[in-house]
């Protein structure tokens, strides 16, 4: 399994209000990576203070708190991303036979959507379909 911040010939972006390694945040910590970047995109009418997504109360693996239901909802999204976009057989053997495999293609999917809008391009092997 490989993957690549971006495409040859593509530079990462840097954003004052972002991670300065966006990759690696959304593939080590996604939902404070998605918190983040949703702050810098929110209007001005919803203005989000980032520093609050270090606060977020609970634990990713605890479903019952604030940052176990955020993880469950980003699982079910990526999965079902995932499930609309691979061949049977490529997401039975990425994203449901080994829980950490499953967990880097999920974060990859956010890394691949958030770069994106930034015009960077991500690459994995195996290639994902965008």
């Amino acid at each position: 399994i490989i993957f690549a911040a971006c495409s040859a010939g593509e530079l990462l972006p840097q954003n004052p209000d972002l991670p300065a390694d966006m990759f690696t945040s959304c593939l080590t910590t996604p939902i404070k990576m998605a918190l983040r970047w949703f702050c810098t995109r929110s209007s001005p009418l919803l203005h989000m203070d980032p520093d609050l997504v270090d606060k977020i109360p609970g634990r990713l693996n605890e479903r019952k708190t604030v940052l176990g239901e955020l993880n469950w909802i980003f699982t079910a999204i990526t999965d079902t991303i995932a499930w609309n976009l691979l061949p049977p057989d490529l997401f039975q053997r990425l994203f449901r036979q080994d829980l950490l495999v499953a967990s880097i293609f999920r974060n990859f999917i956010l890394a691949e959507r958030l770069l994106r809008s930034v015009n960077c391009t991500p690459v994995s092997v195996p290639r994902l379909p965008p």
